[in-house]
This record gives C-alpha cells, sequence and structure tokens, in this order.
C-alpha cells in the first residue's frame, strides 16, 4: 500500500512525531495539520487517501471536522480513523454515526496501527480501484499462462495488450471475447498467441455481460489456436528465413479485397500475416507456395 496520502490532524506534535515515523518509514504520504479548521482546508486542496483525526481540537474539533468532510463530495469516501486518549464508548457510537472507520485508542501499538489503516484501505474506493490492476510483460509469463492462470482461478477480468493491439475478455474461466485490430474471436486470440509479446494490463474490476450459448472455454480455446501457431511455425522453417521481407501479395482468389494492405508493402512476413484476413496457416502456406 506504498504511496498512499494520509493527512494527520492532531493538535499534539508528538503525536505527530510518533505517527509521521511510522507511517512514512512503511511507505505512506504523510501531511498534518494541528487544527480541524487547517485540516479541512488541506483536504480541500488535495484530498487523502486516509485521515487520522484527533476528537478535542482548537478551531474544530474531531466530530465537527469529520461532519463537514461528510458534506463535502470529494472527501464522503475518504476513511477516517479517530486516535484519541478518551476511551469511551459513547465517544465511540458517536464517531461511528458520523461515518469513522474505527478508533484507536492512545497508547497504541504500532502493529494495531498498521493492522487498522489496511483495513480501512482496503475498503477505500482507491484500493478497489487500484488495488484490482495487474500489470506485467509476456517476456516474463507468456499468454497463454496467463489464461490458464485466470481458467483455474475462474477470475473475470479485461486483459489489454497495447502493443499488439488486442484485448480478451474472460468470465469465470470462460473467453466471452478477444480483439487484435480488426480482428475478433478464435481469429483475434490466435495473432495474440501467435505475436506473444509486449506489456499486459488486467483490470479484474471490470465485469463482463455472458453471451449465453456463445462463451468458450479459455482451455479450449487456447488449445485450437496453439495447434494453428504449431502449424504456422513449422510452415515457417521452411522458408530461406524465418521472417523474409514481402514486396508483392500473390494472386490468390482467398486474398481479395486488400487494397488498402498493398500500399503497406513491403512489409516483413509475420507482420503481413497478421493483418492479413483469413486463417494464419493457410495464409503462410499460400506465400509457401510460391517460394517453392
Amino acid at each position: 500500500m506504498k504511496g498512499y496520502k494520509i493527512y494527520i490532524v492532531d493538535d499534539d506534535p508528538a503525536t505527530y512525531d510518533i505517527l509521521s515515523e511510522y507511517l512514512e518509514s512503511a511507505g505512506f504520504k504523510v501531511r498534518a495539520a494541528f487544527d480541524g479548521r487547517e485540516g479541512l482546508d488541506i483536504m480541500r486542496d488535495d484530498p487523502p487517501d486516509l485521515a487520522l483525526l484527533d476528537i478535542q481540537m482548537p478551531e474544530m474539533d474531531g466530530f465537527q471536522l469529520l461532519e463537514a468532510m461528510r458534506r463535502q463530495e470529494s472527501l464522503q469516501d475518504v476513511p477516517v480513523l479517530f486516535i484519541t486518549s478518551l476511551d469511551r464508548t459513547n465517544l465511540k457510537i458517536k464517531g461511528l454515526e458520523l461515518g469513522a472507520d474505527d478508533f484507536i485508542v492512545k497508547p497504541f501499538e504500532r502493529a494495531e496501527l498498521f493492522a487498522r489503516i489496511k483495513a480501512a484501505l482496503r475498503r477505500s474506493d482507491r484500493y478497489r480501484l487500484t488495488e484490482s490492476i495487474l500489470t506485467g510483460n509476456l517476456a516474463d509469463i507468456s499468454l497463454t499462462e496467463l489464461l490458464q492462470t485466470l481458467d483455474i482461478g475462474r477470475k473475470t477480468a479485461r486483459i489489454k495488450f497495447p502493443e499488439m493491439l488486442g484485448e480478451v475478455f474472460v468470465d469465470r474461466g470462460m473467453l466471452v471475447s478477444a480483439q487484435q485490430g480488426e480482428f475478433s474471436g478464435e481469429a483475434a486470440l490466435t495473432r495474440l498467441l501467435f505475436l506473444n509479446a509486449g506489456s499486459f494490463v488486467v483490470d479484474f474490476g471490470m465485469t463482463t455481460k455472458r453471451r449465453d450459448g456463445k462463451n468458450i472455454s479459455i482451455q479450449h480455446q487456447v488449445l485450437n489456436s496453439l495447434v494453428r501457431i504449431d502449424t504456422v511455425e513449422r510452415k515457417l522453417a521452411e522458408f530461406p528465413e524465418r521472417n523474409p521481407i514481402i514486396d508483392k501479395i500473390p494472386a490468390i482468389p482467398l486474398l481479395s479485397n486488400i487494397d488498402n494492405i498493398v500500399e503497406l508493402l513491403p512489409l516483413p512476413l509475420i507482420e503481413l500475416l497478421i493483418i492479413l484476413p483469413g486463417d494464419l496457416a493457410l495464409n503462410t502456406e499460400l506465400f509457401l507456395q510460391e517460394y517453392r
């Protein structure tokens, strides 16, 4: 949870010194105010991820500050923990009724402080948005391994592949949709698995709409695509070089309506195969026949 902003609003400098030392050593970004009015001002300018409030303060006490925060749209959902030496049940009830997330009574243990802060942050909107995002590179984990992991965990997510112009939706172990450039479905997934390069972003916070009767298991679709890719790789091995530069597309009926692609020539064979319509393996065979 490093990088989260925590604001301490407490009129006791000693409490601030202790808290800031603990929090900064754990990687949190800390700001301070020494009365409620000042605390509200800095939070309006730059909302924190969590606020630690004392109850007894000049200008505006902790309860008044919390009420003011809950009236501010930008501060309504900021988790608030009261840190106080007043261990009274009626004060805890009042704070909770006003919208506080928890109470920490002075003196406090460092481990307890962190546990309560982390619990409050996990309930925050930012945590749900940021901690549900996974990023990585296909050089470290292949797309096949990534999809199999989502399949085993029955995860629901959207995976984006910026460099490959791709996107895949999975829903509880089922492939909902795949997109790569202008291609969709099985053709798109096969091209993504064939390229298997660049970064990826997995968003577990995304929801998908199931398409009854059209979803396919990830394992089944990946196996089908890998069979096709294996055929392509064997055919590429028959070329004098694996990825020759192509300056002419053969006049083959199956490759009609490709004037826009012809304008891009010359291109490496693999790059050309990815953007050509039709089956990867069949197109590779058609080019191989021209070379023989």
